[in-house]
Formats: structure tokens, sequence, C-alpha cells
């Protein structure tokens, strides 16, 4: 083969002219993930103006579970080019260049340049990788850093070469800075290349090398993953196999999840890529050289992947890179005649996989014993999702104001993702909720959608309030009348309601009797074992009818608080309690009508006084998830704080701090901890970020804030000087 990376080049040309095309003409919001990933790339382009501190730390703290390399190389380009989907899948389309050429290399390193051109060929027209290509995901650049990583291995010759050595812990920290998951494809091989060092006559030379790359991808990895040591294994063992489970994924080692990637392997590869890669799996026997890298790098994360319960094809995506690469071996290794027969039979369906995929022509067929059509790609759509037309409604509505809006609806492309997506592209000030549990607190906007309402295991609560709003709760009907409505392309309807709530006829007086007569009564969700509770309503006058009342101040001697409608949580009994709220808004309808309270919305809410004592507290810490083996001693000023039950004990001592822009208070943590190994200064917010309650309070829809607080032997006092 005469100039293999012209051939190289041709096929990366052309891969991205198709998919521009394709990308330029569908006008789809971006599904879920998609959409997420893209709203944290426009917050990280943001950030980046702003080369300080903040900048940097909301950076990294933009996602728990989601590193920031792929969502800030889009937030780059954002500062240069228009926040469209063009620049976002430019990402994409440079990562499929860094696959092809690391696939190259690895190809003419392991065999010859031809094979590295085959490899190239079978992995950038694999199905799911042109599919890949039309969405934001983090999956097709972590199978660049893999193939890179692969590259940097075989080329390091066993940690022999010390260039390639550091160059291997750079992209292992950059791989791990683009989605956690990525030691698990790469471990196997680098493993194997450890043993080769073992066994090597300067093996100290080459462990010292491999020592410095590791430490080398370390400190890259730090700034984000050190605030997550604690939390991110739980993270990903969650969705590893509760959240497979609450999405009806087979349960693992079953015959269904064992063959569940191999039933794929078609819609994964292609269909000759996939019997190339059984062939290749075979043919490299005989490659004593490749062999052990390539076997370990398909067969030992496939095999991982087999075991866990969540099942999708994006996890086995980074494995592609190999795979293609087994096949291209493969595909060498035919006898003549079928080499060449096979040759052309590949680019035929290279093009015709490509065209499948991305304008479904040929309609994708489902083979027999396979799980999902050949290609899961979708022709471009024109059709128009109503979006500009919705948040150009809210904007009208609104006068511009700072708005909550609730879209109930999962629906792929009508979604709270796609739409809080937009809201921030669009620099908008609206706050973008999912569907309530209970009451629309804070909601201004509602927006539905009839018919289907978006995948069966997370539509319950959509289906619930749809219902609602469709008849079936009056009350909520009468708050949120319907102000627009819309068609959308799956022939479904879209309906925008917003706040309105009709005022009562009749006598004041009888609301605020039904309110302050006995709070207990309305309160019981969230209250029990009240003694004393009294609520003042001040001087409401007329506005109760509108369910307006100005001032509202609740008090009690004592009384025990919780969300009784989850039981896993403990309550919290709380004494000689004093909360003020300011422009409290209900629902007068639902009052006098079923004789409940529902709360719409609270301007704001002050705790002037309230007091817990030690006793309560330890009881409530030990009733919390995450509070087992937790005890707490309050002391002059400070509490002590013991952690056990989950490991070597750990201890802290924490004060009160004062509030910030998001929080009504915060804890200063010292004196930190673990088996009686003091933790530096420096590493401490790290470790104290997942005992710390307080972020949780960046999320409530109601500004709290609280009088002094002090720590005082055995109790905790707000207010009351």
């Amino acid at each position: 083969m005469r100039r293999p990376w012209l051939r190289l080049v041709l096929l990366y040309a052309v891969l991205c002219s198709v998919v521009t095309t394709w990308v330029l003409l569908d006008r789809r919001p971006p599904e879920w993930d998609h959409a997420n990933h893209l709203e944290r790339a426009v917050g990280c382009s943001r950030n980046l103006r702003v080369v300080a501190d903040a900048g940097t730390r909301e950076i990294l703290e933009a996602s728990s579970f989601y590193p920031p390399l792929v969502t800030c190389a889009a937030g780059l380009l954002y500062l240069v080019f228009p926040i469209a989907p063009l620049t976002a899948q430019a990402v994409m389309m440079a990562s499929l260049a860094l696959a092809l050429a690391s696939l190259y290399g690895l190809g003419r390193r392991l065999a010859d340049p031809e094979t590295g051109v085959w490899a190239a060929l079978i992995f950038g027209t694999a199905p799911f990788v042109v599919f890949s290509l039309t969405n934001f995901q983090l999956d097709l650049p972590l199978a660049a850093m893999v193939a890179l990583a692969l590259y940097a291995l075989v080329r390091s010759e066993a940690f022999e070469d010390l260039r390639w050595t550091l160059g291997l812990g750079a992209v292992w920290g950059l791989g791990m800075l683009t989605k956690p998951p990525f030691a698990l494809y790469v471990l196997p091989p680098l493993l194997w290349s450890f043993w080769r060092a073992l066994r090597a006559g300067d093996r100290g030379r080459r462990l010292a090398s491999a020592s410095t790359a590791l430490a080398l991808g370390a400190i890259i990895t730090v700034p984000w993953y050190g605030p997550r040591l604690f939390g991110l294994p739980m993270q990903i063992l969650n969705r590893s196999f509760k959240q497979a489970a609450e999405q009806q994924n087979p349960e693992p080692l079953t015959s269904v999840a064992l063959l569940y990637y191999p039933r794929t392997l078609p819609t994964q590869l292609g269909l000759l890529g996939g019997a190339l890669l059984l062939w290749g799996l075979w043919a490299l026997r005989k490659h004593r050289g490749a062999r052990a890298t390539l076997w370990l790098a398909t067969l030992g994360p496939f095999l991982l992947f087999s075991l866990i319960q969540n099942k999708n094809l994006r996890y086995t995506l980074p494995i592609l890179p190999a795979a293609a690469l087994v096949a291209a071996v493969g595909l060498r290794s035919l006898p003549g005649a079928l080499r060449r027969w096979t040759l052309v039979a590949v680019v035929a369906l290279a093009a015709l996989q490509v065209s499948m995929t991305l304008f479904q022509v040929p309609t994708p067929p489902i083979l027999p014993g396979m799980v999902m059509p050949l290609a899961l790609g979708r022709a471009p759509s024109r059709a128009d999702w109503q979006h500009d037309r919705i948040l150009a409604e809210i904007a009208a509505v609104s006068g511009g104001r700072p708005v909550t809006v609730a879209v109930i609806p999962n629906d792929n492309f009508f979604s709270v993702s796609n739409f809080r997506y937009d809201v921030v592209r669009r620099g908008l000030p609206y706050r973008v909720t999912r569907a309530w549990s209970d009451a629309p607190l804070g909601v201004d906007f509602v927006i539905l959608k009839s018919r289907d309402q978006g995948p069966s295991y997370a539509s319950a609560r959509p289906e619930r309030l749809t219902r609602a709003f469709a008849g079936g709760d009056p009350y909520w009907m009468s708050a949120f009348p319907v102000i627009a409505e819309y068609p959308l392309p799956d022939g479904s309807t879209a309906t925008l309601r917003a706040r309105r709530i009709p005022a009562l006829s009749g006598s004041s007086a009888a609301v605020a009797t039904r309110l302050s007569s006995d709070p207990a009564r309305l309160f019981a969700e969230n209250m029990r074992e009240a003694s004393g509770l009294r609520l003042d309503l001040g001087d409401a006058g007329s506005d109760l009818l509108r369910g307006q009342v100005k001032r509202a101040v609740l008090t009690a001697d004592t009384v025990v608080v919780g969300e009784f409608n989850r039981p896993r949580r403990a309550p919290l009994r709380v004494r000689d309690v004093r909360i003020e709220v300011d422009g409290l808004l209900f629902n007068p309808q639902r009052l006098m009508g079923e004789d409940k309270l529902e709360i719409l919305d609270i301007e704001a809410l002050r705790v002037s006084r309230l007091t817990v004592t030690e006793a309560d507290l330890d009881l409530f810490l030990r009733g919390q998830p995450a509070g087992r083996g937790m005890t707490i001693a309050l002391g002059e000023g400070f509490a002590n704080v013991l952690v056990s039950g989950l490991g070597p004990a750990l201890r802290a001592r924490f004060h009160f701090g004062p509030a910030d822009r998001d929080r009504p208070f915060t804890l200063v943590v010292e004196r930190v901890s673990i088996g009686g190994v003091r933790v530096p200064g420096f590493l401490v917010d790290w470790i104290m970020r997942h005992f710390d309650p307080t972020p949780a309070l960046r999320r409530l829809p109601v500004a709290v804030t609280l009088a002094s607080m002090r720590i005082v032997p055995g109790r905790i006092e707000i207010g009351g000087e």
C-alpha cells in the first residue's frame, strides 16, 4: 500500500464531511446526557473567561461524576466560535482524528502500515462510532484516549523508553480526566507491561520510569479526583448495579446479561467487523509481539463490563479501537483470494454502515439473534420541537424577570435536560426544574406534554402530574391555567401553564380561621408531636382570598420535623422554635376544599430562634443513611465528630462559619484525623465534603437565613440572645 497516511486522511475527510452535513441539517434538541454535557460546556466557557479562583472552582465542581476535559474542550471552542451544535461536534471529530491516528500507529508498530489503515477504516465506519459522532458524549473521546494510551504503552516497550513512558503517564492522567472508567480499559495490558518489566534485566530502571509516569498521571488527576476520593466509588457502584436495576436491566450472570454485548457486536463494530474480530482473536496466536496486548485490551474490559448489571453500548465503545485492530489482523491473515474479496466487502459495508447510520438508507435491519438494528442512527430532521416559541412566551409573560420553570415530561427531545441547556445557552434568568414530588413550591411556569412521557422506568411521576393537569387535580388546573399550546413532531401537544391563582369568594376570616386554628393538622406531613405550635398571620386581610400572606410567624415549644413520607430519613426534634416567613403564597382553593395547606411560594424564610440538643442531634444523625456510625459531642463553641464503621475512625472538630451566597451557614472543619493520623489542612476539604450537609442547602427553592448560631455544651442554639 503506497502512501497509507493519505488514505487515512481521505477516510477522515469523508467522515467529517458527511457528519458535518448531518449536524447542519438536524434541528432536534440534544437528548438527556448529551444536553447535560453541552450545558457544562457552556458553563466551562463562561468560567474560562474569568481565570480566577472562583472560575476554577466552578469548573472542578460542575459535576460530581464527569471530569471536565471534554466539556472544557468545547468550552474553549465557544470562546472563539458560536455556541452551536457544529462547534461542539468538532470535539467529537477531533477525537475521531486522534483515535484514527493512534490506531494507524498501533497497526504499523505491531504489524504493518496496511493493518493500521484497515483498523482505522473498521473503527471509523463502525455503526456505533458514526452514531457517536452525532452526539456530544464522553465515550468517543474516551475511546480516543484509550487508543492513544495503548499506542504510548506499546511504544514504551515495557517502560524501557523513558520518553514514551512519561508520555503514557500524561495520557493516563488526561484519560482519567475524560471519564473515570478509563483505567478499566487500559489496566489489563498495562499490567502485562509491568510483568514484562519485572522479567527484564534492567527491571529497576524500568519500574522507576513506570512509577514516575504513574506519579505524573496522579498529579494531573488530583485536582479533580481528590475531592471525590470517597464519594466516587459509591457512585460507580450505584450506576453499575442499583440504577441498572431501576432501569430494569437483566440480572448479572444471567444468560441474557452475558449475551447482551455479543448479540450487539454487529451494531457496535459492524456486521463484517464483528466477524473479523472473532477470527482475529484466533489469528493473533501467531503474532507473538502483539497477541498479549491486544487480547488483554479487547477481552479484559469486555468481560468486566459483561459482569456488571448496567448495560449500554457506550460502555463498550472504548474497547472498539483494540477490537478494530484485532479485526484488521484477522483480515490480513485471510488467504489470498478470500482476503481480496473480503477487502472489497469491508469497503462496501463501511459505506453502507455510514449511510444507514446517518441517513437510514437503507433502513437498518434487525438480523436474527440480534438485540438491536444493524445501525442505531437516524436521519437528520428539520422538525421543530417548539423550544424557541415556548421560551419566548415565558419571556413575554414574565417580562424577563427570574422565574422557575418546571418541565414535567422526560422525553428525549422534550425534557428538563434540553430545556435547561437552552436556557443556559441563551443566558436566560430561568431556573429549570424537574417534575415535583409533593407540591409545585416556587414554580412559576409548568411545561407539559401529552402522550409519551419518556422511558418507562422514569415516567411514573411525569405521568401522574400529566393526569393531574388533564383533569385529575382541579386545584392545580385552576392555579396554573393554560396560556399556550404547541403541536410537537411526534403528534403530541405541548402545554405551557403559568401560575395565576384565582381569588376565593367570601370572607377572608374563614380562611384565617382555617389556617391558624390548628396548624399542627396542616403541617402533619412534616411536623409531629408538636407542643405549643402557633401560626400568626399578622394583618393578612383580604389578601388571604388570593392565597397571599405578607408575613407569617410559626412558633413552637417543641416539635419533631422531617420528611415522614421517606421512612429512611430520621426526623429531628427541635425546641424553642420561631420561624418568620415573608411573602407566603398558598393555594386557597385546596385549603378550603380539601383542608390542606399547599405552599406554592415563599419569598424569604428566617429561622430567628431554634434549639437542638445533643441527644436529639445524635438520634437524627444515626437515622440518616450517611450518618450510621457517627457520634457527636457538643462543647463550648465547637463540636467533636467521630465517624466509625467505614474503616479507620475519622475524627474532626467543627464550628459554624458565616453564610455565603448559596448557604445560610457554613461548617469550618479542623483537627481532622483518620486512624489516629492527622490530616494536613489542605486535604481536609477533600475529605469533609462527603460528610458536610451544607452543600445540599444550595438546592433549596426558598431563600433561607439563620440568626446567629452558636454551639454550647449539650446543644446548638440559633438566635435567642
